[in-house]
């Protein structure tokens, strides 16, 4: 835990504590309170709790109903024995969007009603991730580390370059080996090796952002540039139809740019999907390099490409059919793969002398790549078509001499053997004859090493994509599953003695040429987690499509003779191309477009709803076994997950939470959905408001829980049901990997940040019972979060835990060797690690696959988790009045320690001009009403509230300008009485005291006569002004004005519309200025008199009010209890002084 064993001063979401926080163990919440009246800033009503043991607590609050009105604690230490945590009487139901989006944590305060409620809680021992081994990668450790020795690869791009640089050029005197891939984001795209593989160093990017090294070549002429290793070459987007050639020389030391020369591309070549290539990458088919003179093969113009590395200057192309693969031979003569060709220039310095070539025999070549040359001459050709193996020819390319590698295509067996190669590209050869084969595909990502006799010598494997990834097999724990996006799934075995790992199978890999299940973004990545139903082995990709929230279309597999294939689709349909062809026109529903992807358009109408059952079990779809429906109600559909009895569970459709169960199998296994009768599981379900959650799983005993806000919660929340009752919910304030951009550093426990997708299903703890080490927490589920850590809860939404920091406070994941048993906890899995998944192995064992490092992580201390037993607690009134004067004791304890403020309000001869414009306002005295937030620190341009006020008396007026930057700030309905109840508002707080006669008592708890607050906001752009007297002598009782909530009211003499008397200006940028005549308010300020006053603003949506902000009252956080609202409370206001301030002679001009 970053957060220290002590009690936390909890801010205005959490209770005050008192004491020490939780402990696990046999646990007892007391009958009854047993403690002296708490003083500030403890809240009013004790929760008063017994630990056997000292620990971690989390205590919820729960009305008559069983439904949640606060979560209280959330996972903070308490000592063992008797303890109390302290309730404010307040709920957490409300949020404050806009807070949010300045990087403020902040729920707006509502006091619960007088009844009885019910304290639930579970205390724990700490949890502690430790560290396994890795899987997939051949870096040493897995991890980055500070001397660049760690990871391995590219994440984005396999390997597919290869360069030798004898010990005689190479730094530090001893032979490398580089290795190079085309893209990397967050890894090396080239990297140098030892001749045994050691990684030695690497770099992400060369030539410019995102690229690596995808094409080598070192120049061994005379004429050489001695300072430069090697040159790589790559290629990148330069916009539409240009793409950017990046050539750049390896140095000891920094690169060295040679050349950046944009040209234009044939967009009609297209890019297949599978390959894994980005759009421009085929631009590039071979790189060479001689005597400083760099040549460079364009299949797609068929030009070859010369350039002067001396001069850094490009001398010209010159043409040649489809080249790919170039080399030196060591007389000079450049050799050059030509479709299935190969040829050799006697000489090649320039362009324009360039020879006609000679073809070499090179008898067998299918479709060759590049090429290298031994010290002997004999040339290496990579072979993909029907070999995928290196041939080696004569130096004269007349006889194949052999084979390197099993030749033969890809296999479709399932068995991985290690001596065949998947599409071997670059190649080089080492000063100890070995060859080195850059396999340029994903299943695996392999660097492979053969002997100068063709035996395989070594394998480097990996690593995985972009944030990782891979899940353990929830019955056999050996087997580790990796799907690399779209590509496919690798099954590895494990061997947990010693940390070793074996490529063991391609269980999946995708096939154009039979269905193709992806239908747009975050669509039809290959399954990964195991399902075991009816003694039969499945697969779901429903936790790994989206790497930030729920797929809206997912597929259950089914192995076959150790293959996977889909046997049922459920989602959208839109997009997806094999429900696009004419045959399955009369399932879409009538005036329906599937073409049409953005299903949100014209209020849903094209959304369509499909599943699919593959009847016949050929792994394809016909339309007799699909089935298409509109979603009905809300627009639209979410994420889909998948129970271990096959139900798909989805998050939204038509506005429900629905699972679709199997009605029956097929023989061959395949089960049979009905797409007319989805069991609903819980209504109102909300969309996203981020990047992130729309997942829902089912669990025991009726609960089940949604990453999603439905009715009557907020939706920046996570939720629970119970037998379809909205139950529980939590505060989720940057609900999405978007949103977090803008969040606040967590500082207080069990605040959750980022959340995004599941981890992977529920997690069932051993154990029953709150005696002996067993758990009776039942089960857990978590959700990963953006900054680099990831949340535990109950079903019944309950906090267990944050594992892993965040990125912003947490320690690197890069520690210089890996050690198993290492405790993890302080460290951060960093942010974007979006692929983690979570599995209870058939031991009882639960394990983390990181992510990012696919590093296998054990959590310890689930089994400690115990709940607590459920205590009664009765609320009265006299309670709740007691939270409200608590709350106002506290700000004035707060003003006494921090000073009372007091505002200038200059009296000036001539009056400010009311039009928006606050230049006149310079010199002014400015109160800062709102300072709060946090600048958002990556894609977002929010930044912290900058709220300030001025005052000013001129004349028969008086005048008051705001600046705010928010220029959406008077959003209001306008309730005649209660404006602010209903949007946003400027808002002055004046006290009585500016007349002849007594001065009011500045520490007057209840306004007196003359207290005033005017409130001024914008209803149908027209403005709005309403002056509340809060005593009017003489008032008759039927005359004064109530505001009341269930359990108390407050009263005002007097509420008039004065909107006629007001001069109101708002700039574009958020300023604001207004005056009111001197006569309306009832006031008549002289130079050197002080009143009790304060100036603010509200903030709302336009419908209701969400925040108050004061210069001087802090203690406003209340946003939905209308007297809170309402009252005047000048004890709290800060002091008006009338008159110039010292250092402005006639402000505010």
């Amino acid at each position: 835990m970053i957060f220290p064993r002590f009690l936390h001063a909890l801010t205005r979401f959490t209770a005050g504590l008192s004491g020490a926080v939780p402990a696990f163990a046999a646990s007892a919440l007391l009958a009854s309170p047993a403690s002296s009246p708490p003083l500030p800033p403890s809240p009013p009503i004790p929760i008063p709790f017994h630990l056997e043991k000292a620990g971690w607590v989390t205590l919820v609050i729960e009305d008559a109903a069983g439904v949640r009105v606060r979560n209280l604690v959330s996972a903070t230490w308490f000592e063992a024995g008797n303890n109390t945590a302290w309730w404010d009487g307040t709920d957490d139901l409300g949020r404050d969007t806009d807070a949010a989006r300045h990087g403020v944590y902040r729920i707006p305060a509502r006091y619960v009603m007088p009844g009885n409620y019910t304290v639930r809680g579970l205390v724990r021992d700490a949890i502690t991730p430790r560290y396994e081994f890795s899987v997939y990668t051949a870096g040493n450790p897995a991890w980055p580390t500070s001397d660049g020795t760690g990871a391995w690869l590219s994440n984005h791009s396999p390997p597919q370059a290869v360069c030798f640089v004898p010990a005689g050029r190479a730094p530090g005197g001893q032979p490398l080996v580089y290795l190079g891939s085309y893209v990397s984001e967050g890894r090396d795209g080239i990297a140098w090796v030892d001749l045994d593989g050691r990684k030695r160093g690497g770099r992400t990017w060369v030539g410019g952002n995102w690229t690596g090294a995808p094409f080598m070549a070192r120049d061994d002429g005379a004429y050489a540039l001695k300072s430069h290793l090697l040159y790589a070459a790559s290629v990148w987007s330069a916009g539409k139809r240009r793409a950017d050639l990046r050539l750049t020389a390896i140095t000891a030391g920094n690169d060295i740019p040679i050349l950046q020369h944009q040209f234009a591309t044939q967009t009609t070549v297209e890019i297949p999907r599978e390959s894994g290539d980005h759009a421009a990458e085929g631009e590039i088919g071979g790189l060479a390099v001689r005597n400083a003179i760099v040549i460079v093969s364009l299949p797609r113009r068929d030009e070859l490409l010369f350039i002067d590395a001396r001069a850094k200057t490009l001398l010209g192309a010159a043409p040649l059919t489809a080249p790919r693969g170039l080399a030196f031979d060591s007389a000079g003569r450049l050799l050059v793969l030509s479709g299935k060709k190969l040829l050799r220039y006697d000489s090649a310095t320039a362009p324009g002398n360039l020879p006609a070539p000679v073809t070499l025999a090179s008898p067998g070549l299918d479709d060759p790549q590049q090429l290298t040359l031994d010290s002997t001459g004999n040339i290496y050709v990579s072979d993909h078509g029907a070999s995928h193996c290196v041939k080696i020819f004569t130096p004269d390319g007349a006889r194949l001499i052999r084979r390197i590698g099993k030749p033969d295509a890809p296999s479709a067996a399932p068995e991985y053997d290690p001596l065949r190669m998947n599409h071997p590209f670059g190649l080089a050869i080492d000063s100890r004859g070995n060859l080195w084969v850059a396999e340029r595909d994903f299943l695996p990502k392999r660097v492979s090493v053969w002997t100068p006799d063709g035996r395989l010598a070594k394998a480097f494997y990996g690593p995985g994509k972009y944030a990782g990834g891979g899940t353990l097999d929830p019955l056999d724990k050996t087997r580790f599953y990796y799907a690399d996006d779209w590509h496919g799934t690798l099954e590895f075995q494990l061997d947990w003695k010693t940390g070793a790992s074996r490529l063991a199978r391609v269980l999946y890999r995708f096939d154009p040429a039979k269905l193709d299940i992806y239908s747009g973004t975050f669509t039809g990545h290959a399954p990964e987690t195991a399902i075991y139903h009816n003694g039969q082995r499945y697969f779901t990709n429903c936790y790994n499509n989206s790497p930030t929230q729920g797929s809206q279309t997912v597929f259950l597999f089914k192995e076959r003779a150790g293959i996977l294939q889909p046997v049922a689709g459920i989602g959208v349909a839109n997009g997806w191309q094999a429900l696009m062809k004419p045959e399955f026109q009369p399932l879409v529903p009538p005036g329906a477009d599937l073409s049409i992807t953005e299903t949100w358009r014209d209020n849903g109408r094209h959304c369509t709803f499909f599943i699919w059952s593959d009847l016949n079990a050929d792994g394809l779809v016909q339309p007799d076994e699909v089935a298409m429906r509109r979603p009905g109600g809300s627009p639209g559909s979410g994420g889909i997950t998948v129970s271990n009895d096959l139900a798909f569970s989805v998050a939204r459709l038509g506005g429900d939470a629905v699972r679709f169960s199997p009605t029956g199998f097929t023989t061959q296994g395949v089960p049979r959905y009905n797409i007319d009768s989805p069991v609903r599981i819980a209504t109102a379900v909300k969309a996203p408001t981020s990047t992130g959650g729309d997942q829902m799983l089912e669990g025991r005993d009726g609960w089940s829980i949604v990453t999603l806000g439905l009715g009557p919660f907020a939706a920046e929340s996570l939720c629970g049901v119970k037998d379809g009752v909205p139950r529980w919910s939590y505060p989720s304030l940057w609900p999405g990997l978007h949103a977090s951009h803008e969040a606040a550093r967590p500082d207080r426990p069990g605040q959750i940040i980022g959340t995004t997708r599941l981890l992977g299903g529920l997690i069932d703890l051993p154990g029953a019972g709150a005696t002996g080490g067993a758990s009776d927490a039942g089960q857990l589920w978590a959700v990963n979060g953006n900054h680099g850590n990831f949340y535990l809860f109950t079903t019944d939404g309950l906090f267990v835990a944050t594992l892993f920091q965040d990125m912003r406070m947490g320690k690197p994941w890069a520690m210089p060797a890996a050690i198993r048993g290492t405790d993890l906890g302080e460290l951060s899995l960093n942010d974007e690690n979006f692929w983690p998944t979570l599995t209870r192995t058939s031991d009882g064992q639960v394990y983390l696959v990181d992510g990012n490092r696919t590093s296998i992580v054990r959590i310890e201390g689930l089994d400690s988790i115990h709940r607590l037993p459920a205590s009664s607690l009765p609320l009265t009134v006299t309670q709740l009045e007691a939270c409200v004067a608590w709350s106002a004791q506290r700000e004035a304890i707060r003003q006494q320690e921090q000073g009372g403020g007091r505002l200038d309000v200059a009296i000036c001869a001539e009056p400010p001009l009311v039009d928006g414009a606050l230049d006149e306002w310079a010199k002014g005295a400015w109160a800062d009403i709102d300072k709060s937030g946090t600048a958002a620190y990556f894609n977002s341009d929010t930044k912290p509230f900058n709220v300030t006020g001025a005052i000013a008396i001129s004349g028969t007026r008086l005048y008051a300008a705001w600046r705010t930057g928010l220029t959406g700030l008077l959003q209001n309905s306008g309730d005649p009485v209660a404006p602010f109840k209903t949007g946003g508002a400027l808002d002055l707080m004046i006290g009585a005291g500016t007349a002849a006669g007594a001065v009011p008592d500045p520490a007057r708890a209840e306004p007196v006569a003359g207290d005033l607050r005017l409130l001024v906001t914008l209803v149908n752009e027209r403005p709005l002004a309403i002056l509340y007297h809060a005593r009017v002598p003489g008032t008759p009782e039927d005359r004064r004005v109530p505001f009341s909530s269930p359990w108390r009211t407050v009263y005002f003499d007097k509420v008039e519309d004065v909107s006629t008397h007001i001069e109101f200006a708002a700039s574009r940028t958020g300023d604001f200025e207004i005056s009111i005549p001197l006569a309306v308010l009832g006031i008549t300020p002289r130079a050197g008199q002080e009143i009790k006053g304060d100036i603010g603003i509200l903030r709302g949506n336009g419908l209701q009010t969400n925040a108050r902000i004061y210069w001087s009252n802090k203690a406003t956080a209340i946003t939905s209890d209308l007297p809170s609202e309402a009252m005047l409370t000048p004890a709290l206001w800060g002091t008006f002084r009338f008159g110039n301030p010292p250092d402005a002679a006639n402000p505010p001009r």
